[in-house]
Order: structure tokens, then sequence, then C-alpha cells
């Protein structure tokens, strides 16, 4: 594993003059100015260090570019109003990203060292933390980067990691409120099938998305939430999101069977939920019976929940076929906004945390 000793380049970029303002922050177009970044060489993690970033050379038969052997994880850092910067459940996302490795035959990287070195990076660009409702997005990666065309592991690797002062992840839903957003149901295509990688957050799991996401913005819808892959009709997750369904005081979130990623934002809202006296079931969702209730009004709120978006109301589903399901009176419910507030009181301070979930730097 890689040692804890991070060389720390001092940087002459500041945050001074750069417009900070949440409302104006165009999520995942504004970088700070360093990077933490090492190299796998000869069996072993080398030269760990944050410095600014800078471009990537690679050879184009660099194993990424061929076969797509690439990871990566999210997460935020958040700024208190007594000035202290918080990390929320760093070591999940550590632990998460260490199951991708393995899945995807890339060397672990520590999660002890994960998390070190992730803290280096956040305490260099500590003022590119913008204030409250705005983070710093965390994006840490890993890529083979080994020279070889031929379909194998590469033996070379990239782990580094970037920071993104960040607004609203959805413009619609603006930086404060819990918003809503209108989802497409993807009904012809597939993200994940059993003994995939829909589990791990492999890079090549969002890039085959993203054909169904263009289609669904052509019918005016910011997600598509996708089914399964066995011609069941069973909810999934969205492109970037885990889902739950509300009726009365009990939500339903589909069960991590092997094709769901194990969100952290979806098992913070789990516990967060039974705190506030709610009830959940994991249990498989058909969409047509989710669909009739929500006409029905006995499922009153659907929403959405990950780490760059938190928790967001889903105002309305869109079928391939046209159908449009309106879900409750198409806002935010009651249960969604009182968990968004819950959970953003927990990552900004305001609400004590119960569950040793923060950590401070």
């Amino acid at each position: 594993m890689p040692t804890l000793d991070i060389q720390i380049t001092p940087r002459q970029a500041s945050a001074a003059g750069v417009n900070l303002d949440p409302a104006k922050l165009e999520f995942g177009t504004t970088f700070g100015p360093d990077w933490f970044v090492s190299e796998y060489r000869h069996g072993h993690w080398q030269n760990s260090r944050v410095e600014p970033v800078q471009n990537i050379s690679l050879h184009p038969a660099a194993i990424v570019f061929h076969y797509g052997q690439s990871i990566f994880e999210g997460m935020k850092a958040y700024r208190w109003v007594n000035g202290k910067v918080a990390l929320f459940r760093p070591m999940e996302n550590a632990r998460r990203f260490a199951r991708s490795a393995e899945r995807m035959a890339m060397p672990p990287v520590d999660p002890e060292f994960f998390v070190e070195a992730l803290k280096a990076l956040v305490r260099t660009d500590r003022e590119w933390i913008p204030r409250e409702p705005g983070t710093l997005y965390i994006r840490p990666t890993m890529m083979g980067t080994e020279t070889a065309i031929g379909v194998h592991a590469s033996g070379e690797f990239l782990f580094f990691i970037l920071v993104l002062p960040s607004g609203a992840y959805f413009k619609e839903t603006g930086a404060s409120a819990t918003g809503t957003v209108t989802v497409y149901v993807a009904e012809t295509t597939s993200r994940a099938a059993a003994g995939g990688t829909g589990d791990v957050k492999a890079s090549a799991n969002y890039a085959i998305s993203l054909h169904t996401i263009e289609e669904g913005k052509k019918h005016g819808c910011s997600q598509v939430l996708f089914l399964d892959s066995n011609g069941r009709r069973e909810v999934e997750e969205l492109g970037g999101m885990n889902v739950f369904f509300v009726e009365k005081d009990t939500l339903y979130t589909p069960p991590l069977n092997g094709t769901i990623l194990p969100g952290i934002t979806r098992d913070s809202v789990i516990q967060v939920a039974r705190d506030l006296g709610l009830k959940v079931h994991e249990t498989p969702i058909q969409i047509d019976e989710a669909a009739e209730k929500l006409e029905s009004g006995r499922m009153t709120e659907v929403f959405a929940c990950g780490t760059a978006a938190v928790v967001v109301g889903i105002r309305e589903l869109v079928f391939e076929t046209g159908r449009r399901v309106v879900v409750g009176e198409g806002v935010s419910g009651e249960v969604t906004r009182k968990l968004n507030a819950e959970l953003q009181g927990i990552q900004f301070g305001r609400v004590a945390d119960k569950h040793g979930w923060i950590d401070i730097l």
C-alpha cells in the first residue's frame, strides 16, 4: 500500500477574485487549483503528492483508452458557519473505492491512505470551499495507464483526486430549497445485469447510460430511471442516484442485489429516516404497480438521492411510450423535504451527528 508520506508542493493560485457564490457556481465546471496524485509501478504506489493541477500525458495505447479500466468516487467537503471544514463518511467512500478496484482488477488503495490523501488536498485548497449551500465536490479517480494493446489488466495505474467548488447539481432545483426534477423511465435499455459491474463505480457504467440520458433530455427530463435487465420491469436506480418511493410513513427502495450501486447517501437516508420514526423496506418495486399507486394517490412521493444532489424530489415520471405520471402535487413532498433538511443539517453541522459520520479536518 502507499506510504502516508505525502509531499505538498506550495502553490500560488488563490480563490480571491473567484466567484464562489453557490447560486452562480455551475456544478462540474469550476476546479480547485491543486490535485493529489500517485503512480502505481513495479507493484507499489509511489511519489504521492499534492501539487498544482496539470494535464495528464499518456500514450495513445494506454489501457484506459481501449478497455475502460477506470473507477471513481464522489464526495464533498462542507464549510460550517464556525469556520470548520467537515467531510461526510469519507471512510465509506474509501472502502467502496477499494471494492471497485478489486472488481476491476486494479491495485487497492489502502482506505486509511485514501482518506489522508483527500484530507491533504482539501486542507491545501480549503479557501476554495464555498459557503453553504455550496460545497467542495471531491472526485477520486484511478485508471490503467500501461501502454499496451491487448485485453488484460494494466500493470501501471494513476490515482488522483480533484476538487470542484460547486453549487446545485440540478440547475432547476435551485441552490438551497429541496427542488424537483422530471425523470425519464428507460423501458428498452438497461444499466446493469447480474454478474456485471452495476454495484461498483466503474466509469463504463456511466458511459453506457449516456445515450439514454440524452434521449431523456429530448423529453424534457433531467435524469433517467433504469429498470432491471430481466424484463420484470423492476426499478433499479437512476443514472447517478438511488431512488425511494413513499407511501404513508414508509419508504420503499430496491434492494442491493448486485446490480445497484450501494450509495452512501442511500444508506444515510435509510438511517436518518429510521431516526425520524419512518419505516424503510428494501424490496423489489415493479414500475407499473408503482405508477398505478402514484396515480391513485396511495404513493405520494418519489425522490432520488446521491452525493452530488443529496435528496431531490421527482415531480413526474415520463415513460418511453409517452405516458406521464405526476408525483403527488408535482412538488417536493413533506418526507423528501424533511430527509433533505436532516441530512444536510448533519453535513453542515446544524444537526447532531448521532452516527459518527462527520470527520472534521
